[in-house]
């Protein structure tokens, strides 16, 4: 048989129902619902799954959904959880870390777009019940057509077995040579992927970084922006180096061999991270020729809210009460702000998990500038998550798209979260992507 160890065989017999339900988890992302116990006391596991060559974000959720399936079975209901050395059983959740190339071009993504996209074109609805066999045209292999084709009764499987493989083979190289170059020098690509791991690693979770073909170019940079880590606080693991029959085992060991990050247990109902992305240069410390004194380079941005109870949480620290200045404000009635970053981030908002602080109503999230050496090349990101759903909302810009801070009244809102508790105590979380932006005077309604 032809090369198919670059082919988790995990994938192949489980992909058909789990491309349904990586559709299902996408669809229900917007909103989260959680028990009267609104945060996760137990700490847990999250696996992120950075998705290989050629995937779709369909894909992608669908080979995480399958890696979920041969580590735990089938969802039968219950939380689904993995042991600690100490014998505890912690909650594991999954998250597709989808990657894709952000260059302005889009060249690099179009090329692996494109063929996923011929390739459900080729096939059209034969694809749902065989997609796993994707893998196999990926690697350029063609030995299970003619076995599938006869399954399927579907002669187009043995039509296309020449000519889409070569196309396969002489793209996919250059493609991936394309992607780990842009990756060494861009600002942007991965940006969601590593706001989304440093806001993990702040929350002391677990982390078992999970990647298939390329995906483990995305998984490196991340795992080099925690710092490397030897201490087990997070693990990478890629798919295509294990063989199949060993898959759950190995995975098992690799959490239980994780450790929880050191830094101050911060977790959030819903968290806010603000995280920016900057060229080497704008990193480090420079001469002040005035002090004569080296000091930081700044890379100032701020992340501001405002509560239902009306309170103003943020860094801004304007001097004028008249303003909402007079000095920074980090924890409100409902929740607070984990650090002031002026260099390389990232800041966090924690919505309490104190039901007694929490208060129901709309969040307002709002991003303010301040400066940065670079502006063309420097790029924000903002991510809200929940805790028991993660990533519901990613969204980037320019520098020169961010607003500077001129007022309370003036503030900007990209997103509004808005939480509410039902009759029988649970407790739920929406968010609104409030685009085009509207302001503070004109939009906020006290809850």
């Amino acid at each position: 048989m032809s090369d198919r160890r670059n082919t988790p065989a995990f994938i192949r017999p489980l992909t058909g129902t789990a491309l349904g339900l990586g559709l299902l988890a996408a669809s229900t992302l917007g909103v989260a619902q959680t028990t009267s116990n609104i945060c996760e006391p137990d700490g847990g596991y999250v696996v992120a799954y950075y998705n290989g060559t050629f995937a779709m974000p369909e894909d992608a959720d669908a080979q995480r959904a399958a890696l979920r399936i041969a580590r735990h079975g089938k969802y039968a209901g219950a939380t689904e959880t993995a042991t600690t050395t100490s014998g505890k059983a912690e909650p594991v959740r999954y998250e597709t870390f989808y990657s894709t190339a952000g260059t302005a071009s889009g060249a690099t993504e179009s090329r692996f777009q494109a063929l996923a996209a011929e390739y459900r074109k080729l096939l059209d609805g034969a694809l749902t019940q065989n997609w796993e066999y994707f893998w196999d045209m990926a690697s350029g292999s063609i030995d299970n057509w003619s076995v599938l084709a006869a399954k399927s009764g579907d002669s187009r499987f043995l039509a296309i077995t020449s000519a889409y493989p070569a196309t396969v083979t002489s793209l996919r190289a250059k493609a991936n040579t394309d992607l780990e170059a842009e990756l060494k020098v861009s600002t942007t690509m991965a940006a969601r992927q590593l706001a989304r791991a440093q806001a993990l690693y702040t929350e002391r979770q677990k982390l078992l970084m999970v990647s298939f073909s390329q995906g483990a170019l995305f998984a490196d940079k991340a795992f080099a922006k925690l710092g490397s880590p030897t201490d087990k606080t997070v693990l990478k693991q890629e798919l295509s180096t294990l063989p199949a029959v060993s898959l759950q085992s190995s995975l098992t060991a690799s959490m239980v061999a994780l450790t929880i990050p050191t830094p101050a247990q911060n977790q959030g109902f819903f968290t806010a991270t603000l995280s920016w992305a900057v060229p080497a240069a704008a990193i480090g410390q420079k001469l002040n020729t005035v002090t004569g004194l080296m000091e930081d380079i700044q890379n100032d941005f701020d992340l501001q809210v405002i509560e239902p109870s009306g309170d103003y949480v943020h860094f801004t620290d304007t001097g004028d009460v008249g303003k909402g200045g007079g000095g920074a404000t980090l924890v409100g009635t409902s929740g607070f702000l984990d650090a002031d970053s002026r260099t390389v981030g990232p800041e966090h908002y924690y919505a309490s998990c104190d039901e007694s602080k929490l208060r129901t109503g709309n969040y307002w999230v709002a991003v303010t500038k301040v400066r940065a050496p670079i502006p063309a090349q420097t790029f924000v990101t903002l991510q809200i998550a929940f805790a028991k759903s993660g990533e519901v909302y990613t969204k980037t810009w320019n520098y020169n798209d961010v607003p500077g801070f001129i007022q309370k009244d003036r503030l900007t809102f990209p997103v509004k979260v808005t939480v509410k508790q039902s009759t029988d105590g649970k407790w739920t979380a929406e968010i609104v992507p409030y685009e085009p932006v509207a302001t503070y005077a004109s939009t906020l309604t006290p809850a």
